[in-house]
């Protein structure tokens, strides 16, 4: 059985002890094949087996007991890691750097990301990621979002201190995450998720918090949002907290919002949609259970 090969750079520590190996007692990748955990596949929107419960809105609230590293993980120093290898497994790393994805069906799980880097992982033009049971900690301004851009899921997952949470444009799963505390620089406008152009995208279970601009922005001159699902979140903050924008070609369509509870901490309200015939029901406010109406 073949083992899988990085490229690391910025090691936190001796090349011996930070690379990612099977032979190590903390952080490992295993080869394709292995138990190490499924991916999520080649539709972001099929999680694996056991990963969502029959109703996933009856789960706990996402905060810092549910998502992240889990409590007594024991972690390996590690720097920049480079994945090339279909099925991979990159787990119980603390990393300093970033994660670059270069092959399918790749799987992150119980790992720490501090990074200054654009994309703390970065990953587009491949299939079936799965991010879970992870921190990613952006430290500076330069963090565009901790993952970009498509075909990928994310569950589980502590992510503040970058510009953006995640941009998510095209065949992303989104749930059970914790989007908080972004950095919200001078001249810059903070999403917690932002989309700009692509097809069946959820934000399924989540709480995304102290954005300055939105908890979720769309909207792109060169591509429409189709197919977005928001359903079940804590949401709160922002000018519009869910600013769903598109005009002309890039009108969205298909865009449910259905059982969102919402913050009062936004400039101008709850959201503002483009959507012609968007389906928006059972949302309300979180203090009180007041139910928001639409439009």
């Amino acid at each position: 059985m073949r083992r899988v090969l990085f490229a690391l750079v910025l090691v936190a520590c001796s090349s011996e002890g930070s690379k990612a190996s099977p032979d190590t007692d903390g952080g490992s990748t295993s080869p394709p094949g292995s138990d190490g955990g499924a991916p999520g596949g080649e539709e972001a929107g099929a999680p694996a087996d056991g990963g969502v419960a029959a109703n996933p809105c009856e789960r706990p609230k996402p905060g810092p007991t549910t998502t992240g590293v889990p409590a007594g993980t024991k972690l390996t120093p590690s720097g920049t890691v480079t994945v090339t290898e279909d099925g991979a497994v990159v787990e119980d790393l603390d990393v300093s750097g970033e994660i670059v994805v270069k092959a399918d069906n790749v799987t992150i799980r119980r790992v720490r990301i501090t990074s200054g880097d654009y994309y703390p992982i970065r990953y587009d033009d491949h299939r079936g990621l799965l991010i879970e049971d992870s921190e990613i900690v952006g430290t500076s301004d330069a963090v565009t979002s901790a993952v970009s851009f498509a075909h990928y899921t994310a569950r589980r997952v502590d992510v503040h201190g970058g510009a953006d949470g995640f941009k998510a444009d095209e065949d992303v799963l989104i749930e059970d995450c914790w989007i908080h505390d972004l950095r919200n620089g001078r001249g810059q406008h903070n999403d917690g998720v932002q989309s700009t152009g692509g097809k069946n995208v959820t934000l399924r279970h989540n709480v995304i918090a102290g954005a300055s601009n939105a908890c979720v922005q769309t909207g792109d001159e060169n591509a429409r949002v189709e197919n977005l699902t928001i359903e079940c979140n804590w949401l709160s903050g922002g000018g519009y907290t869910l600013n769903i924008r598109g005009k002309g070609a890039t009108v969205p369509t298909g865009t449910k919002i259905i059982g969102n509870r919402f913050g009062r901490d936004h400039g101008y309200g709850p959201w503002t949609i483009d959507d012609p015939s968007p389906t928006i029901r059972d949302n309300v406010y979180d203090d009180d259970g007041t139910p928001i109406p639409y439009p």
